[in-house]
């Protein structure tokens, strides 16, 4: 079996996994494409006919997660160049130069750090971890952060909150025990 062949049996059954009203029809297959251009090159017109271009000169939008992702990496790389005391100026400004391009595209990065938590918030908790120093819960560290593309949330915002430590102390436990 040609491996042209194995892609068109591939796409075959990729289309099976969902219902008849949303398969995409085959189109027509290289055979006929062939025998077609064949045709018109014995007709005088060898050449295709070029498409006029587009008047946007904006391309394809991107995928969701391509668009997350490259947004996640951009945060990251920025908290690790901010972490840095000396970091070439270089790398810095292309760094800054992307995120004025997401920014500029409409791509939206949170990051919830130092934020009070409230369970209504629209993000992930990983976990809750005791904090020395907070009087309420408050978030700790951002794992992911936030991406929203024109308002739409393409990732939710994944963190750690932390939480004020138990009151109680050791002499506490030993007189609830005592008792």
């Amino acid at each position: 079996m040609s491996k042209s062949a194995i892609s068109e049996v591939w796409a075959t059954f990729r289309q099976w996994r969902y219902p008849r009203e949303f398969r995409i029809p085959r189109g027509p297959s290289t055979e006929r494409l062939k025998a077609l251009l064949a045709a018109a090159q014995a007709a005088g017109r060898a050449d295709p006919p070029v498409p006029p271009p587009r008047e946007d000169a904006g391309g394809e939008a991107l995928p969701k997660g391509t668009v997350a992702g490259l947004a996640t990496d951009l945060w990251r790389l920025r908290g690790r160049l901010d972490r840095v005391p000396d970091a070439p100026r270089a790398v810095v400004r292309h760094m800054e130069a992307a995120w004025s391009t997401l920014i500029d595209a409409g791509v939206e990065i949170t990051d919830h750090l130092g934020e009070p938590y409230d369970p209504g918030l629209v993000l992930t908790v990983v976990a809750f971890q005791p904090t020395d120093g907070l009087a309420r819960e408050e978030i700790v560290e951002t794992v992911r952060p936030g991406v929203y593309l024109d308002g739409r949330q393409l990732q939710l915002a994944e963190v750690i909150v932390g939480t004020p430590p138990p009151e109680h102390t050791e002499t506490d436990a030993e007189e609830s025990s005592g008792s």
